[in-house]
């Protein structure tokens, strides 16, 4: 269970959309895929507005994973239990949107796809996912919203939801095939270009026009 702002959700589960923004597949020089590519993450990455996101030494002190990248991202909450949603119902199952950060592993990532492994570890690091800072019910224009990521103030990541390769509709309707959707669940759907490290010290702030400003600052763990 988890407070965003003044409504507390109990996902079951975090699902994630990879290369969904063209400017991001261009600078991760990956093919444009046909249908959405998922993965999850696990609910212990789970932070809210103002709490840290802990560096793990288990990264920093290694040469082979020691970067770990922020991607800003709209997410959607699952309103009630649902599954095989066809997309021109799609809109009725979400309760509002909110900003998350995909916070990743990415030498670790790397390192995974290059083996055929999944992204599993890279993506679930204990405070990889932060949200907040609320939960939006009601925006007449999902598709249609600045997004926008700063490191210590300075811009990342600038964007428009109007560039996600794959919409929202799309999205659930496709996901909803394999797994049903509990009240809670969240889904973020794709990060734009512009991805970056952080570094213990930072302050990362991502914002989404009309929902506000996720505001975390980089910790190492155990200062």
């Amino acid at each position: 269970m988890i407070q965003i702002g003044n409504k507390t959700i109990n996902p079951t589960k975090i699902i994630c959309l990879g290369i969904n923004y063209m400017d991001h597949i261009e600078e991760t020089k990956r093919e444009v895929p046909k249908e959405p590519l998922i993965f999850p993450k696990t609910l212990n990455c789970l932070i809210t507005d103002g709490e840290p996101i802990i560096y793990p030494k288990l990264l920093y002190n290694n040469r082979k994973y020691n970067r770990v990248d922020y991607e800003v991202e709209l997410a959607f909450i699952i309103k009630d239990k649902c599954k095989n949603i066809p997309s021109s119902e799609v809109y009725e199952h979400i309760l509002g949107y909110t900003v998350f950060n995909d916070v990743t592993a990415r030498k670790m990532q790397i390192k995974d796809i290059s083996a055929q492994q999944p992204w599993f570890r890279s993506k679930s690091l204990d405070t990889f996912g932060p949200i907040g800072p609320r939960i939006v019910e009601e925006i007449e224009d999902p598709h249609n919203l600045n997004i926008e990521l700063k490191v210590n103030g300075e811009v990342k990541q600038s964007s428009n939801t109007k560039h996600l390769l794959f919409k929202i509709p799309e999205i659930l309707e496709f996901i909803s095939q394999f797994f049903t959707m509990e009240p809670g669940d969240i889904i973020a759907t794709g990060t734009p270009g512009g991805i970056g490290a952080i570094n213990p010290g930072d302050l990362i702030e991502a914002t989404i026009e009309k929902i506000g400003t996720l505001t975390n600052k980089v910790v190492l763990e155990g200062d």
